[in-house]
């Protein structure tokens, strides 16, 4: 086994540990929340898959970019929320059955949207380009359907004693190995991040993670936590959904899988920001 490979497998590893450990604390319910409560459901809907995607086909429509970040843009796009996302998100003020909820529903909606939209955009752009089901599905399934699925079921067999603790030694066991994955995937990674910088590729970038943040935000209904919950989903994104897509679309991009892992680690930088404010303003409020 490779490094590469090695830190790979860490990294899903330690994303299901983490998801698990959200579920436990999840309730049957709470997978159909945007379902139950469809207004919300249908703001989350057309923040992330609508609003985004536009913006997306407008950067790289008008804009001169590498084509390792036009792919990086659309891509980015048409993926889910991270499966690393809902901590944050809880930070943030968001209820656990909203998160839950738009976690389980935004993969449904991936799977069925992304096929469609590639296809859309190969239209746009005139390029030979689609995706299958199977090809979006499987690291969906694998990453965050079946570690919620389980930690539901699982969690009235544990009983209110025990879940508390399965539930903290999984989630931190999931946040360490992540750390220690991404540093080192990112050192191997960051010279090709390097190759694909230049010609605006930083503001394209960060403009979609703003215009994200600014959708999901105004778009999450009337409660505050409900909003950030969103505002952080619309602009930070499954990598390895995308990174599923590129290589299935465009195998012969090298610098995609690049451009998509910088995407991300820009979407983090603009929304540090609005993690302070909202600390803040919990600050504030608890005072």
């Amino acid at each position: 086994m490779t490094v590469a490979l090695a830190l790979k497998l860490m990294v899903v590893i330690s994303v299901i540990l983490m998801l698990f450990a959200l579920s436990l604390r999840a309730r049957v319910a709470d997978l159909g929340y945007m379902v139950t409560h469809w207004r919300l459901g249908l703001g989350a809907l057309i923040a992330m898959f609508v609003i985004v995607p536009a913006v997306a086909v407008a950067i790289a429509y008008f804009f001169n970019l590498n084509p390792a970040v036009e792919i990086a843009l659309v891509t980015i796009a048409l993926s889910p929320i991270p499966p690393i996302l809902p901590n944050k998100q809880l930070k943030a003020g968001g209820r656990a059955c909203y998160i839950t909820g738009l976690l389980f529903g935004a993969t449904i909606v991936s799977i069925l949207v992304a096929p469609l939209g590639v296809y859309l955009f190969s239209q746009i752009f005139g390029i030979e380009a689609q995706v299958g089901f199977g090809a979006i599905a499987m690291p969906l399934v694998l990453t965050i359907l079946l570690p919620l699925v389980l930690g539901v079921a699982i969690a009235p067999l544990l009983g209110e004693g025990l879940l508390p603790k399965v539930s903290a030694i999984a989630n931190k066991l999931g946040v360490i190995l992540l750390a220690v994955s991404a540093i080192g995937l990112l050192i191997m990674i960051f010279p090709r991040m390097l190759e694909v910088i230049g010609h605006g590729t930083l503001v394209a970038l960060a403009v979609m993670a703003a215009v994200g943040l600014a959708a999901g935000y105004f778009l999450g209904g009337p409660d505050a936590g409900d909003r950030a919950t969103l505002g952080l989903a619309t602009s930070t994104r499954h990598p390895g959904v995308a990174l599923a897509i590129a290589a299935h679309v465009f195998p012969d991009n090298e610098l995609a899988p690049a451009a998509i892992l910088l995407s991300l680690l820009v979407s983090m930088v603009v929304c540090v920001p609005f993690m302070r404010k909202i600390g803040k303003h919990q600050a504030a409020s608890a005072a």
